[in-house]
């Protein structure tokens, strides 16, 4: 077996990210009984992954952008000041609710487990919530480690939550590899870290920092066939 251990991502190779957050979203609109249009949803799922950046990026920690997010959002688009962190809050009650799988999901952590792999998650998030979500998605007993950012006080693709995952597993990277869809996050990570990884690229996005992963793929049924031929190149 040339892998022991696969770590997969969350929020858009597990999870449908854009489900969850739409749900998320109009649930807290809904609630303050104000206007959601297509076009001010847009709007903030650009300006949150531009947040999520700047965190990856190191420029503001987790709690800055808990408060910024909706306090900005709120009075940049609506003309109302919020308390920021209780808004984030009452988003995130919504957002734990959700737990729409991607298409093959639930069938691939099978085969990987009938076939002795260890399976991880490491994710940029929460930790109650992610593991709420995984475990209403009936997912989260595939894992034997979950380790989100809040706990390792690290975000991807810093080197420190990947030092902090790996305290915890008896597994070395030169034996596992990483699963995801942020290439600026866990291609890039597990790039910088030294170990392999597959792209899970089903948004189609352009590798525009031209990292070379082990795989790129666009649906799950790609990465059973990875896997029965042992990561090997067809």
């Amino acid at each position: 077996m040339r892998y022991r251990q696969i770590i997969f991502d969350v929020d858009d190779t597990l999870i449908d990210f854009y489900a969850t957050e739409s749900f998320a979203l109009r649930g807290l609109f809904a609630a303050h009984q104000w206007k959601l249009t297509t076009a001010l949803q847009r709007k903030y799922h650009s300006y949150n992954q531009g947040l999520w950046r700047r965190l990856e990026q190191g420029e503001i920690n987790y709690e800055q952008l808990s408060e910024m997010t909706f306090h900005n959002f709120i009075k940049d688009n609506l003309g109302l000041e919020v308390d920021g962190l209780k808004m984030m809050d009452e988003y995130r009650s919504y957002f734990g609710q959700a737990h729409k799988l991607l298409p093959g999901v639930k069938d691939t952590l099978q085969f990987a487990k009938k076939n002795n792999y260890q399976l991880a998650v490491l994710s940029n998030g929460e930790k109650h919530m992610q593991r709420q979500r995984l475990e209403l998605a009936g997912i989260k007993d595939y894992f034997s480690l979950i380790i989100t950012s809040e706990e390792a006080g690290h975000s991807k693709p810093d080197s420190q939550i990947f030092d902090y995952f790996f305290s915890q597993t008896d597994i070395g990277p030169f034996q596992t590899i990483f699963f995801g869809d942020g290439l600026k996050s866990d291609i890039l990570g597990a790039t910088r870290y030294g170990f392999d990884s597959i792209w899970y690229n089903h948004r189609h996005r352009v590798n525009d920092l031209h990292l070379h992963p082990l795989f790129e793929v666009d649906n799950y049924s790609q990465l059973v066939a990875i896997m029965k031929n042992n990561f090997n190149k067809f």
